[in-house]
């Protein structure tokens, strides 16, 4: 699950310690939500995944949030596609 590998990338830049944080911070949702996703196999909400997509493309244009920006990039449009196949 593409979330899995965006949490681990925000953890290794200390931006999203536990899936509590990365859950409230970057999904939008309650702090077990991600626990949920990963739990039942459930695709995440057309919501989190533009919030999330928005927050990595604001991290890859700012300098100061100690994240690689062509990964951050990377990871936004990828989410952007998973996101927009799902509205077909």
């Amino acid at each position: 699950m593409i979330l899995d590998e965006i949490f681990l990338f925000l953890k290794a830049a200390g931006l999203a310690p536990t899936h509590a944080v990365f859950s409230i911070a970057y999904l939008g949702h309650s702090p077990r939500y991600y626990d949920y996703l990963r739990c039942s196999d459930a695709q995440p909400s057309l919501r989190s995944l533009l919030k999330l997509a928005m927050r990595l493309h604001e991290m890859a244009q700012t300098e100061a949030c100690g994240v690689q920006k062509s990964a951050a990039d990377d990871l936004a449009k990828r989410i952007m596609t998973h996101a927009l196949t799902r509205c077909r």
